[in-house]
């Protein structure tokens, strides 16, 4: 069956002439331009399992609903189209290098891009606000899905074998600026590019995020992305691998949205995982002087930067230790064996005093002076690392508090 565009437009804009279900026609091949442009009709529209070899073009009309199934055609022109209900796409085959444009919809239901769709060109829905779901399970999108400044009621499925690739110069998945109040679903999707596969900045995600990293192919961008509840389908050491080598560049907030999560879930051993981490990443990516990278470096190996003041205690130990082995191989110390080493603690720890008043120092001797020197030098780093101990602990405890 053949119909020319302008039949359908003219029946589109006789609408009140309609069946309340609207017009609709299945397995058709629609001949001219289908241009549907400012027609307000507000009766459904059904062309499904249609063909035209030109786009078609719905910018500012108003449907009901609108059902393109099976659509094959070269591109949807949409930008400020209004559906109050579902527009739907599901099997279409678009051809041409921009797909599909429609900044600025007003979806009052869902919008399917799912169950075999394919759009050789770019997808773009930026700016639109979509009531209830943007399903694109099973589609595959070769040149890049924009969705930036979305407005999604009830969540956004990139799932089920969703594969997006290309992008160009920018992210294969761009939802920079989106807010989801429900899902954020990657569930066996895939997005791969070379470059930026993932732009997720100032993603807002009302309820679960759910994202495994071995369907992403290339960098993400993930500043400013919150959600709710723990991150699904990726483990603790996934996250921190893929904030510290998968991202663009060093961005605190990603690490403090994903402490956060696991702060609110009780789990204070994660917290503490995570904050070293992202420590080791600020040093390594971050800007930061060749001075304040060293001195990041030295409160990383004696307490964790605040989470680990045990460390401390290992350090304070080791001091201890070699504070015990220069008294007892530099002979310069005369008192009994075990004197000696009550006499190595008393003068390298701040915190023990053990009796070792029979001990001399043959102050005379070379070695003696060796272990003058040195025991005012351990000394020194003992009561570093005691003060360090002492307020990593006390740190620790206000930020459990």
């Amino acid at each position: 069956m053949e119909i020319k565009g302008d039949e359908i437009r003219r029946r589109m804009i006789e609408h009140d002439l309609l069946d309340p279900g609207g017009f609709v026609l299945v397995g058709a091949k629609i001949t001219g331009q289908l241009d549907l442009s400012d027609v307000v009709a507000k009766k459904p529209l059904v062309l499904r399992d249609c063909t035209t070899e030109q786009p078609v073009l719905l910018d500012r009309a108003q449907f009901s609903q609108l059902d393109l199934r099976g659509l094959t055609a070269p591109a949807v022109h949409a930008r400020g189209l209004t559906v109050d209900h579902n527009l739907g796409l599901s099997g279409a085959r678009l051809s041409a290098a921009e797909s599909i444009d429609a900044l600025h919809m007003r979806i009052g239901g869902s919008v399917y891009l799912d169950d075999g769709f394919h759009a050789a060109g770019s997808v773009t829905l930026s700016g639109s606000q979509i009531s209830a779901v943007l399903m694109c399970a099973g589609a595959r999108f070769e040149a890049g899905l924009v969705l930036v400044d979305l407005r999604v009621g009830d969540g956004i499925f990139l799932s089920q074998g969703c594969d997006v690739s290309g992008g160009g110069v920018h992210a294969s998945v761009r939802l920079r600026g989106t807010r989801v109040d429900g899902q954020l679903i990657f569930r066996d999707g895939r997005v791969s590019s070379p470059d930026v596969a993932l732009d997720l900045r100032h993603v807002r995600v009302g309820k679960e995020l759910f994202l495994p990293f071995d369907g992403v192919d290339g960098k993400a961008q993930l500043e400013g992305l919150t959600y709710e509840g723990l991150p699904r389908d990726a483990t603790v050491d996934e996250w921190l691998s893929f904030l510290a080598t998968r991202t663009l560049r060093y961005s605190t907030q990603p690490w403090t949205q994903l402490a956060a999560a696991h702060q609110a879930a009780g789990h204070e051993r994660d917290v503490r995982r995570i904050r070293v981490a992202q420590q080791r990443d600020l040093r390594r990516r971050g800007q930061l002087s060749r001075w304040g990278r060293a001195w990041h470096l030295i409160r990383g190996v004696t307490v964790g930067h605040g989470y680990r003041p045990g460390l401390a205690l290992v350090w304070l130990a080791g001091v201890l230790a070699v504070s015990v082995g220069v008294v007892l191989i530099s002979g310069a110390v005369r008192c009994s064996t075990v004197e000696q080493v009550g006499y190595a603690l008393n003068v390298a720890t701040p915190l023990v005093k053990v009796d070792a008043a029979r001990c001399t120092v043959d102050a005379g001797a070379a070695s003696g002076q060796v272990v003058l020197a040195t025991t005012w030098l351990l000394q020194i780093l003992a009561w570093a690392f005691a003060t360090l101990f002492v307020a990593g602990f006390t740190g620790l405890v206000r930020r459990n508090a």
